[in-house]
């Protein structure tokens, strides 16, 4: 029963979090990164090629190359990201209020990147 209530008590925390405004300003940034991902990938995906490259840290030529399904793992990340910088914020608010900020700050940075890349693919594949 105590454990349920701990959550429960975290995630009203993150509610409150939400709503400071500047909190919320990044969280609906970051959102919109992610939809724009989502929305770039389902709208431009049968014109694909079967591999794009994607493995910009392998040397260059075919290992760079990865499936065009492989493309959800950008949104997957940026999710991930999200959720992940977002419950450490809150937990850190109030103890290092300095590192809250800078955690909300870096995903929605992180996000913008990684949509960045995901545009670039897309120039250069089609």
């Amino acid at each position: 029963m105590s454990f349920l209530k701990s959550i429960s008590l975290q995630f009203s925390f993150l509610g409150r979090f939400w709503q400071e405004k500047i909190n919320n300003v990044i969280f609906r940034w970051n959102l919109f990164f992610i939809i724009c991902q989502l929305i770039v990938i389902v709208f431009k995906f049968n014109s694909l090629p079967p591999q794009v490259p994607l493995y910009y840290s392998l040397p260059w030529g075919e290992s760079q190359l990865g499936n065009a399904s492989s493309l959800f793992l950008l949104p997957t990340f940026s999710i991930v990201i999200l959720l992940l910088n977002n419950l450490l914020a809150n937990f850190f608010l109030k103890s290092i209020p300095l590192l809250s900020r800078l955690l909300i700050i870096v995903s929605v940075i992180f996000s913008f990147f990684l949509t960045f890349s995901l545009l670039k693919i897309f120039l250069l594949v089609s």
